[in-house]
């Protein structure tokens, strides 16, 4: 655990919560809201918030442990986070449109919002580098 950038970690969990409310909150709100029936009235509660906020650390607490293996730099983590984004996030996803109901409109709102989480957060985790200690 201690090859985790924490710096880049934390900075990178403030980035994806900003990709979220940009993507759900601004760009695609209206869209999101009609296909997956959310009112204003019942979005933002605060404990999802804070399951959501919990969910984006573990995230990127993990993107941050394999872009510490291979040492990082802004391009490789940006590299490693699209790779996890495609073979972790997206194809996990990817069940709630194979084998649940989520309207098909949501796969490009959710899947774009995933791969922009995952190929920032790479790149914030392997480009703000701490220098080592002398």
């Amino acid at each position: 655990m201690n090859r985790i950038n924490w710096l880049g970690v934390v900075v990178a969990t403030v980035a994806a919560f900003f990709v979220g409310f940009l993507w759900y909150g601004l760009i695609f709100q209206e869209q999101w809201m009609a296909l997956t029936g959310v009112s204003d009235e019942g979005s933002g509660n605060p404990m999802w918030m804070l399951v959501g906020l919990l969910q984006t650390s573990v995230t990127m607490i993990g993107l941050g442990w394999f872009i510490g293996r291979d040492g990082g730099g802004w391009i490789q983590g940006l590299k490693i986070g699209l790779v996890a984004g495609v073979c972790f996030a997206l194809m996990t996803s990817a069940y709630g449109f194979i084998y649940q109901t989520s309207p098909m409109g949501l796969l490009p709102i959710d899947w774009s919002h995933l791969l922009v989480v995952y190929a920032v957060g790479g790149a914030i985790i392997g480009g703000l580098r701490m220098k080592p200690k002398v």
